[in-house]
């Protein structure tokens, strides 16, 4: 009889343990991956979608000071509406910093036209209170920005913009290698 229990104990139990564990292994694998694989959804071929086209993508708050960006920058910049800010990064290792600003935007994004380097952000705030409470900057999203070191400001939405006052603004905001890289430009422009 101990002979039995020790042979048991010997071959046997081991080979049980080993099947469990690659059993339980299995099970894990297939639960993590129904959990994380995501449906394709198609849509209805039979019918039309049901979507309707929205009639304004940027409020008018937001084409004047585009229009004022525009103007107060130089040809090298190009300012965008509500970019994603997911478009603005990329993950690195997990992903769940890049999940927290899924589907959140910026309202306004200045690249560098040569190559779309993003190099400033700017959150437009409205004059009204009420307005001020229903859209916040999204912690988040500030943080994010700051870990890509892109530099963000807020800015009161006017009727009517100082162009000069807004460039100094603006260009105050960038960051020192953008603001040389711009200076740079202008005298090798001059030179020709």
């Amino acid at each position: 009889m101990n002979r039995l229990l020790g042979i048991f104990v010997d071959t046997i139990l081991p080979i049980i343990i080993i099947f469990v564990i690659i059993a339980l292994g299995i099970l894990i694998y297939k639960i993590t991956n129904k959990k994380f694989d995501k449906p394709i959804i198609e849509l209805r071929t039979h019918s039309t979608p049901l979507v309707s086209l929205k009639n304004s993508f940027c409020t008018e708050d937001e084409m004047r000071f585009l229009e004022a960006v525009h103007k107060s920058l130089p040809r090298e910049f190009i300012a965008f509406p509500r970019v994603g800010v997911t478009t603005l990064i990329e993950p690195k290792g997990n992903l769940a910093d890049y999940k927290a600003v899924w589907n959140k935007y910026v309202d306004i994004c200045i690249f560098l036209r040569k190559d779309m380097k993003p190099i400033l952000v700017v959150d437009l705030i409205h004059p009204s209170p009420v307005q001020q409470q229903m859209k916040k900057q999204d912690e988040n999203v500030t943080n994010i920005l700051k870990a890509v070191k892109i530099p963000l400001i807020s800015k009161q939405i006017e009727y009517t913009y100082n162009i000069d006052d807004l460039r100094v603004e603006l260009l105050n905001a960038m960051s020192n290698s953008t603001v040389a890289y711009l200076k740079e430009k202008i005298i090798s422009d001059i030179k020709k």
